[in-house]
């Protein structure tokens, strides 16, 4: 407005202006927020007057010219004159400049009375807001730009021009009615002379922003002398006092009209680029007052919250999009945060944007129909704006209002509570995992132990699940574990809890059961669902599980506790054959301990190297010399002296240690054996047991190929000994294996021939070289007598025969007489081993011995 004062400043001032200013709209519980934030700028005095009570107000906040008499208008309510009111709320709903009738304008300073005016209002509309209705209209006002006429200069400056020759009269309508006379003027003067039959007299129509106006020129004597002729000066003053009011008028609507389009398009410029960020910024971006009443919300924040603008600006209060609850606890959060009580509700909101804090907290925004939605809210001050930097004073935080940005966290929380749910949940079986499970019993032990309850922990694990995959394939066994995961779930109560451990190991907490007897029932009615027939692909299946089960609290108050016992008792029902149920006893603990013991001793031995290796002689059965040798694990102890391997590699196996001991067991014996060839010049073979696990590694025949490069050895110079079960299952990856193994030039022996119970088939189909005969079958070749074990002997010499048959060398393991010895030499047998012919010793030893000559004698 003061720029539009301010281009005009250098013409000629129009007859009659006032004032021009603008009054801001502002309801009642906004007034207080409104009369701060224009004191904020720079007026410290300012007020709104009258006071009164109404709904509405609408005080002027700014007046040009800013200064003299004019600073009178400032704070003046406009609605509080029925005249003014009823003309503004015209121009508000017609969207047309409306004028009131005459009225008093506000006293001036220095002046004792008030002059006799008219006002012009012009509404003001929010931008972005629709105004094709009146109630449209309503809801957009912003406020009014007014300009205030004095009328009686405007008389004066006509009147002057004639000289005293007429009388001029300015009446409101037509001037026959009663009391429409506003102000007359004779020349110059304030009230015209007496004359009672004047020669002429022009009455001249006006009409303008709704209101119709009256000129009358009346010839004075002084016309008069001119003679009867000279009406034109009559014309001339009606057409100059009335083209001089309506031209001013025009004038000032146009050139006001044109500033304002000016700003407009440059403000709806702006407001149009930011609209369109904030419109396409997936946030809900909200302003309100500082008492609270919503004055904008951008597009995605009305899809947000499913409210349209018009339904919330100015309607709605911004606390109301508020939950009670969480506004109640905010306040508390804050009164201890910042050492100051904040009361709940709205204050909750403001407290910290009006210290000039951001403000970040989760709130639930109530949604237009009651459901709330989740958002990551920031609320910031907004000054009171440029107004106050004019008036040399600074803003203050708040003082424009605030705002409120909300990210829309609905798809966060489904992205947290999908990722809580992966970290909980096993990904193939959708069964819930050891942590879900380790919290849910946590809670439940704490639940039920507070009523004496019991409750019982089930520990499964699939029999031979391992064979499956290996034979049929991954794919075939993930199957297998969801079918069993789906007969599981159907197979306990809601109440009770499945789980999927690892691999084919499940859990069942059973809460709150009556007695042992009802857990007892649980698992066999398990066993016998997961037991039953399935066909994937084709083949028909019958998975059989074991169950270990414990108790609360009679074995063990912590889940940890009942997870040992349950993993003790199901070690126990594993060893007892397929498809048991074992409760934990007391004496499964001891024996679960010395598993763990012998697991953590494992363990240190592997990182310091606490293993050894030992040889035993492998002795050609005609020349009785030394043509090779058996690797054998050898481990002392400090706390359990010496451990044989039959003691240890059953846990190393079940503990997942067998590979790496393996890999250091065929890396040592490669490098020893290798040192013996370069001491004695000898070229002796060495045989490495390998674990079924190992062989099944994918990399095991680089692996074998990388320690002969490493230590030097000739592929020649070793055999892999494999046990006749591993063979039986003949796996893919046990084929391949045993080919990459043959194709290096490494041989292949079956250890512990003869005990596997099955087809021989596997002899013709797979390259081995070497076949040994079980010590089982040696011990009772001569027993009592001297003729020994009948049946034995004759599987023994079918043995022989059939090896030679396939042209396979046989071997002879655990020869400990000298009958045995000479039953197999004379059934052909190509070599033997045993404690006839040496024990186990290391390699120093071995050495030594060699140096001496290959050639033995029975011991």
């Amino acid at each position: 407005m003061a720029g539009l004062y301010a281009r005009h400043a250098g013409r000629r001032p129009a007859p009659g202006i006032h004032s021009v200013g603008y009054a801001r709209l502002a309801q009642a519980a906004a007034l207080d927020a409104l009369v701060e934030s224009v004191r904020a700028e720079g007026l410290p005095a300012f007020d709104v007057f009258p006071r009164g009570e109404r709904e509405i107000y609408a005080p002027g906040i700014y007046v040009e010219p800013f200064a003299g008499r004019t600073l009178g208008a400032l704070g003046f309510d406009h609605l509080s004159d029925p005249a003014r009111r009823a003309t503004a709320e015209a121009a508000r709903d017609s969207m047309q400049a409306r004028m009131t009738p005459r009225v008093a304008l506000l006293r001036e300073v220095h002046r004792s009375v008030a002059a006799q005016g008219a006002v012009l209002y012009l509404p003001v509309y929010r931008n972005g807001m629709p105004v094709n209705s009146v109630e449209e209209r309503r809801q957009a006002l912003l406020g009014y730009v007014y300009a205030a006429y004095r009328l009686g200069d405007l008389m004066a400056d006509a009147a002057a021009i004639h000289g005293g020759r007429l009388s001029l009269a300015l009446y409101q309508g037509r001037p026959s009615a009663a009391n429409a006379l506003l102000l007359a003027r004779a020349g110059g003067e304030a009230a015209p002379r007496t004359h009672s039959h004047p020669l002429r007299q022009l009455d001249r129509e006006l009409a303008f922003g709704g209101q119709t106006w009256t000129v009358r020129a009346t010839t004075l004597p002084a016309f008069e002398e001119g003679g009867p002729g000279a009406p034109v000066p009559l014309v001339i003053a009606t057409g100059t006092l009335g083209t001089a009011l309506l031209g001013w008028l025009a004038w000032h609507l146009a050139a006001r009209r044109r500033s304002a389009e000016r700003a407009r398009q440059s403000a709806d410029l702006v407001a149009q680029r930011h609209a369109r960020l904030l419109d396409h910024a997936p946030i809900c971006v909200i302003a309100f007052d500082g008492h609270g009443t919503i004055t904008s919300i951008n597009r995605p924040g009305e899809q947000m919250l499913w409210y349209q603008a018009h339904e919330l600006v100015g309607r709605i209060p911004y606390s109301a999009l508020h939950e009670p609850g969480e506004l109640a606890a905010r306040a508390r959060a804050l009164s201890a945060e910042l050492g100051q009580p904040v009361a709940p509700g709205f204050e909750a909101l403001i407290a910290k944007p009006r210290l000039g804090l951001v403000d970040e907290h989760t709130w639930h925004y109530i949604r237009k129909g009651g459901s709330t939605l989740p958002v990551q809210l920031t609320l910031l001050p907004l000054s009171g704006g440029d107004a106050g930097k004019r008036h040399g004073q600074p803003g203050q935080d708040g003082a424009g209002g605030y705002l409120a940005i909300a990210h829309d966290l609905t798809e966060r929380r489904r992205a947290d509570a999908y990722i809580d749910h992966l970290a909980h949940h096993d990904t193939l079986t959708g069964l819930p995992n050891r942590d879900y499970l380790s919290g849910r019993a946590d809670a439940l032990l704490q639940a039920v132990g507070a009523h004496n309850g019991r409750v019982a922990l089930l520990l499964i694990d699939l029999d031979q699940f391992k064979r499956i995959n290996d034979s049929l394939g991954h794919h075939v066994g993930d199957d297998v574990l969801r079918t069993m995961a789906d007969r599981l779930r159907a197979a306990v109560r809601r109440a009770d809890l499945a789980a999927r451990m690892d691999g084919d190991e499940f859990a069942v907490v059973l809460s709150d059961i009556a007695d042992d007897s009802e857990a007892e029932l649980a698992a066999a009615k398990i066993v016998a669902r997961l037991s039953e027939e399935l066909r994937l692909g084709g083949v028909r299946l019958r998975v059989v599980p074991s169950i270990g089960m414990a108790l609360f609290p009679s074995d063990g108050n912590t889940v940890a506790d009942l997870l040992q016992a349950a993993d003790a008792a199901l070690h126990a029902a594993k060893q007892g054959g397929r498809g048991q149920v074992r409760r934990f006893s007391p004496d499964m603990k001891e024996a679960s301990l010395a598993r763990f013991t012998i697991e953590g001793l494992l363990r240190r031995a592997l990182a310091e190297q606490e293993f050894t290796l030992r040889y035993q002689p492998l002795v050609d059965t005609a020349s009785q010399r030394i043509v090779g040798v058996e690797a054998l694990l050898s481990w002392y102890t400090a706390e359990r002296g010496a451990m044989q391997p039959g003691q240890f590699i059953p846990i190393a196996e079940q503990c997942g240690l067998i590979v790496p001991i393996s890999e250091w067991v065929l890396a040592t014996a490669c490098r020893e054996i290798q040192t013996l060839r370069m001491r004695t010049g000898l070229d002796l073979e060495v045989a490495v047991n390998i674990s079924p696990p190992h062989l099944q590694q994918e990399d095991f025949p680089a692996l074998v190929d990388r320690c002969l490069r490493e230590s030097g050895l000739p592929a020649r110079n070793l055999a892999i000994e494999v046990t006749e079960g591993i063979l039986i299952e003949g796996t893919p990856q046990t084929i391949d294996a045993f080919r990459g193994i043959r194709a290096l030039g490494v041989g292949l022996s079956i250890d512990d021939f003869g005990t596997g119970y099955s087809g021989l088939s596997y002899l013709t189909r797979l390259p081995i070289n070497k076949l040994k005969i079980d010590r089982s079958f040696v011990a009772n070749l001569a027993e009592g007598d001297g003729n020994g074990n009948g049946e034995d002997r004759a599987v023994v010499a079918a043995i022989i025969a059939l090896g030679h048959q396939l042209r396979l060398q046989v071997v002879a393991e655990g020869v400990e007489t000298a009958d045995q010895f000479r039953f197999l030499r004379e059934q052909g047998c190509d070599a033997v081993q045993g404690f006839l012919f040496g024990a186990g010793v290391p390699l120093a030893e071995l050495i030594e011995r060699c140096e001496r000559g290959v050639a033995v004698q029975a011991v």
